[in-house]
């Protein structure tokens, strides 16, 4: 269909990255093609843990043939610093999978995912929960937080971005 577009929505962590694909049509109606989870093992050492992530979302990407990438950004306030650094190692392979293939990268803070896909910049798992599969008009809600979190920062990046229809006009 003209004016549709797919976007790969990531939930970056060393342990369970959440990926999502969308679907947005020309009037920015959602929908959810694929949604997943890349685990790896803690006993694992980093790099086979890196490599895993980025080795499967590239399969995703490959697979799916999405147009834009939106990756939630690190949060500001960690309590741990290593966390934050870890996090960071996650990300840049998820950016890698999509910058190797040639994709635009689009990075969104989690309170303007929460506020923009839930109402509140404070909204918790379970309202992320409630509210991404309520836009998706789902009947059953979707069971897996950092899917959910994904497809929210993909709904997130249409809704900043406009629909195709008007991202045509403007340019």
């Amino acid at each position: 269909m003209e004016g549709t577009r797919r976007i790969l929505g990531i939930d970056p962590a060393l342990t369970t990255t959440g990926y999502a694909v969308v679907s947005s049509d020309w009037r920015g109606n959602v929908e959810l093609l694929e949604g997943g989870l890349v685990r790896t093992k803690a006993s694992e050492r980093l790099e086979e843990r890196l490599r895993v992530i980025n080795q499967t979302l590239g399969e995703v990407i490959d697979e799916f043939a999405p147009d834009e990438v939106a990756i939630e950004d690190l949060h500001s306030r960690y309590r741990n610093l290593k966390t934050a650094i870890i996090m960071g190692h996650a990300r840049g392979v998820a950016i890698l999978a999509a910058g190797s293939r040639g994709l635009p990268v689009h990075h969104y803070q989690p309170t303007r995912v929460k506020s923009i896909v839930a109402g509140s910049g404070r909204a918790d798992k379970a309202q992320m929960k409630r509210a991404v599969s309520m836009r998706l008009g789902l009947a059953e809600e979707i069971s897996k937080e950092d899917v959910a979190d994904a497809v929210g920062i993909a709904i997130c990046h249409i809704h900043v971005t406009g629909s195709p229809a008007i991202s045509e006009k403007v340019a």
